[in-house]
């Protein structure tokens, strides 16, 4: 299965923990160029995100198949528990999943799913990792691409 880490597109200025803050037009424009990005990497996919305003809002830009949230990706997250979260969407007949969260989490999904520690790695906003898994587990998933920031 292809499997997308995304972290969410530019929000406004504020605290980290805010489960409030919005997006910019910035970070609009991220999102809709990101989407392009994806339906032409990963064609039909499904899309979880954090419930925090910007990834949610991330999320449905992103314009997926189907779009549930898990408090799983909120920040301080656990990358175990997002994993067990992303296991639901691993059936046959999902063939890509997009996961929009925070950093930390974000970066320290990568590096357990990848490397099977959660290392801390800088992701930038509206960027993340390509990657392809049979489970979400640690060790489990091959670093395809990394996706860089969409063009602002």
């Amino acid at each position: 299965m292809k499997l997308v880490l995304l972290r969410h597109a530019q929000a406004v200025p504020g605290a980290d923990n805010d489960p409030r803050r919005s997006l910019t037009q910035v970070g609009l424009h991220q999102a809709e160029c990101m989407q392009e990005r994806l339906t032409g990497l990963l064609g039909d996919y499904a899309v979880l995100s954090s419930p925090w305003q910007r990834a949610m809002h991330t999320a449905e830009l992103l314009q997926g198949r189907q779009h549930r949230l898990s408090d799983a990706l909120i920040p301080s997250g656990s990358p175990l528990r997002a994993g067990e979260v992303m296991e639901a969407f691993f059936v046959p007949d999902t063939d890509a999943l997009v996961v929009v969260t925070h950093q930390p989490l974000c970066g320290r999904l990568i590096s357990w799913l990848c490397e099977g520690r959660p290392e801390p790695l800088a992701v930038q906003t509206c960027s993340g990792a390509l990657l392809e898994l049979d489970w979400p587990a640690a060790g489990m998933a091959t670093l395809v691409r990394w996706l860089d920031e969409a063009p602002a």
